[in-house]
């Protein structure tokens, strides 16, 4: 069952909450027996911390959504502390990381930047750590375990519930509470620049 997260972005904990619910309903997670339900795996890694065992497409199966929606949070975490913005995230920068969602993987990493952007009302070209005012606080090194695909650094795409990206384009409302929101935290960051 899908999980709504905190939307508001006046931390990082609730930038980070927003950003894995947007990546969750991306995924397909509030569908009924998707791959992502299935394994209690909102993001659909491949692979993170608490992982109990892989299914039959390498794709990381979690204890519960708890622990599936922390790895989630994780590889958000490490993300943001490398200073991507939602386009490098699922794209990938050359020599920082590998992409979420890239290209070259048969996924459209902009249309996936613009559709989260869009539910979550923030420009996909602004860092991430930036709307929230700095960084997070270290999150669990990972990279000794297995890449995780569609939301960490393998980039592979996620479950075929997600890879057909036309399916989630008509979904893409923005409620005005949202764009609210996103405002009041740009118009923040504008002061806290102009002040600076």
């Amino acid at each position: 069952m899908y999980v709504k997260r905190t939307r508001g972005l006046g931390d990082l904990s609730s930038l980070t909450a927003s950003l894995a619910s947007s990546i969750a309903r991306f995924e397909g997670y509030g569908v009924a027996g998707s791959v992502a339900q299935r394994n209690n795996n909102p993001g659909n890694l491949r692979a993170g911390p608490g992982q109990t065992g892989t299914d039959a497409n390498g794709y990381a199966i979690f204890p519960d959504a708890a622990t599936g929606y922390a790895a989630l949070d994780n590889q958000i975490d490490l993300n943001i502390n490398r200073g991507l913005t939602l386009n490098q995230f699922f794209a990938g920068e050359p020599g920082v990381y590998a992409g979420y969602a890239p290209s070259a993987d048969a996924n459209n990493p902009t249309q996936y930047a613009a559709t989260v952007a869009g539910w979550m009302g923030i420009d996909p070209t602004v860092p991430l750590s930036t709307l929230a005012g700095g960084s997070v606080a270290a999150p669990l090194d990972t990279s000794t375990l297995a890449p995780a695909a569609g939301s960490d650094d393998s980039g592979t795409p996620a479950d075929s519930s997600s890879s057909d990206d036309s399916a989630l384009t008509a979904d893409v409302g923005v409620s005005s509470t949202v764009l609210v929101g996103g405002a009041i935290a740009l118009a923040g960051l504008a002061v806290w620049w102009a002040l600076s």
